[in-house]
């Protein structure tokens, strides 16, 4: 794969056994984290966190705690912790009152099929999860403390809450590429630095590694954006298991840049992923290989 402006090479496979083992590994240990009390609010966080997806977030956690040299089982827990923050993050976001979306992941939003009310608190639950499956982790007092620093950075007043506020709220002439770039680091950039950087911390890398590591995951945060910008216009919900059509009324990349232009982008991002981490990393080619199976074109 070839950005504009480079040499293209020619495109690496990657063993799809890997990260589809660490998919299914993640999967099993999030049904045995998922809460197991009786009634609707349980249910609304099972239906929520259980669904079907990549879990790319928890994937990318694992690969960075081997890329460093530690075990992908090493960041299993705080992979998980992610995903939970994730599919919070997601049942918030498809609430009437945000997108007002009918489609998650194939299945109905989980407030069309438990109700607003216990949507949010669902999505509350799955937030304090997080935490507490980090604080009861094995690690030493200051590894987990450093863990919940890299992931509640991700979340609130400087991370996801505050970006969707601002994808909410700003002005369509205050959302030109500077502002939507920085949208788009507060709410999927910054939860996917805190998997790769959690990851390597786990790993036992250095600050070299986490800064590499967090290069990555900025570079891969604005790439699926991008992607998601496109998908919205060129997929449809039976493709994506999710509602098509949400970004009609604001403005994305696609609109300022066009569809050439943000898949260059989107090409140039995974480019300087693989350039923080390597382009023969597990890392790059499980995020390469992601993309090409997006076919857009990219």
């Amino acid at each position: 794969m070839a950005i504009l402006g480079a040499k293209p090479q020619p495109r690496q496979t990657l063993d799809e056994s890997l990260p589809e083992a660490l998919r299914l590994r993640v999967q099993s240990r999030l049904a045995e984290l998922a809460p197991s009390q009786d009634g609707i609010l349980a249910a609304a966080a099972r239906d929520a966190l259980l669904g079907h997806g990549k879990r790319v977030r928890p994937v990318l956690a694992m690969l960075a705690a081997s890329y460093v040299g530690g075990r992908p089982d090493d960041a299993l827990d705080f992979g998980c912790a992610v995903e939970m923050v994730h599919a919070a993050s997601l049942v918030l976001d498809d609430l009437p009152c945000m997108d007002d979306a009918a489609l998650r992941r194939g299945e109905p939003t989980v407030h069309r099929r438990h109700g607003e009310d216990v949507a949010v608190l669902a999505a509350v639950s799955l937030l304090n999860e997080s935490t507490r499956l980090i604080l009861g982790g094995p690690q030493a007092a200051e590894t987990r403390i450093a863990l919940l620093d890299v992931l509640t950075q991700a979340v609130g007043f400087d991370g996801l809450a505050l970006g969707q506020v601002r994808d909410l709220r700003d002005a369509p002439r205050d959302r030109d590429a500077l502002a939507l770039r920085q949208i788009n680091e507060l709410k999927t950039g910054g939860l996917f630095i805190a998997a790769v950087r959690g990851g390597a911390l786990l790993g036992g890398g250095d600050g070299d590694a986490l800064t590499r590591a967090s290069a990555f995951g900025e570079a891969v945060g604005f790439a699926f954006q991008l992607c998601d910008d496109l998908l919205d216009i060129c997929s449809t919900a039976e493709t994506l298991g999710k509602d098509v059509g949400q970004d009609s009324e604001t403005t994305t990349f696609v609109d300022l840049w066009g569809e050439g232009r943000v898949r260059a982008a989107v090409r140039q991002c995974l480019w300087k992923a693989a350039d923080a981490v390597g382009h023969e990393s597990p890392m790059s080619r499980y995020v390469f290989d992601l993309f090409q199976k997006a076919d857009l074109g990219i």
